[in-house]
């Protein structure tokens, strides 16, 4: 147990403990109801604030590698769990070296990191493969209704009451929208906007700013 201990606490597999530990704390706190668990939405914001592009970038990465469709909180969970057992008994294939080729003993435990996360990820993507259905049934809403309430950048010249564009981030796509401003405001182009409501009458979105969206939710 002790050389256990020993093992999991000692570079390369102390950097897959470090992430493991915070994922265990994390589903600890949320099975007593201290986190939201809407984080379990395959269609959750991985930051609001974020620049609509870099969103964007993140999912498209996400959706290459075969990691999409499932909540990302399980993704994180299946990736570090799975670099940490490979990690683990890949490192006790490394020999110890003398002080003096500690420098390919630090090289060698690099790799060993790199392999570890490379081979998480082919793994957690077959995992998952069964559990994509199951969110995608349990989340298939119209698309309309989906990106209520999502952070959206002006891509149009201006949005007023009756004429804008905003570039909105919806499963890894980037969905140009229709919108129209909901209290007469202005906005210009770059703005962050919140889509608030859709309008069948001619397929658009109101959309008020991202600060007031926040402000009605501190109320």
């Amino acid at each position: 147990m002790e050389q256990i201990l020993i093992n999991i606490s000692s570079f390369p597999v102390s950097v897959y403990t470090i992430g493991l530990g915070i994922v265990i704390g994390y589903w600890l706190i949320a099975m007593i109801g201290l986190v939201d668990l809407d984080m379990l939405s395959p269609e959750v914001d991985l930051e609001l604030d974020a620049d609509v592009g870099q969103l964007g970038n993140i999912a498209g990465v996400l959706t290459t590698l075969g990691l999409s469709g499932v909540p990302i909180t399980i993704v994180v969970t299946l990736l570090i769990f799975i670099g940490w057992c490979i990690c683990y008994f890949l490192s006790k294939l490394i020999p110890s070296f003398p002080e003096v080729f500690s420098l390919v003993e630090i090289a060698l435990d690099l790799g060993v990191i790199i392999v570890s996360m490379m081979v998480s990820i082919v793994v957690t993507s077959v995992l998952i493969r069964p559990l994509k259905p199951i969110f995608k049934k349990i989340n298939d809403e119209p698309m309309s209704r989906a990106v209520i309430g999502r952070t959206c950048r002006v891509r149009s010249s201006r949005v007023d009451e009756k004429f804008g564009e905003v570039e909105c981030i919806f499963q890894g796509a980037s969905l140009i929208l229709k919108v129209r401003s909901y209290n007469k405001e202005i906005f210009k182009t770059g703005d962050k906007v919140v889509l608030v409501e859709h309008q069948l009458k001619d397929d658009s979105f109101l959309v008020i700013s991202e600060d007031q969206f926040n402000k009605e939710l501190e109320k």
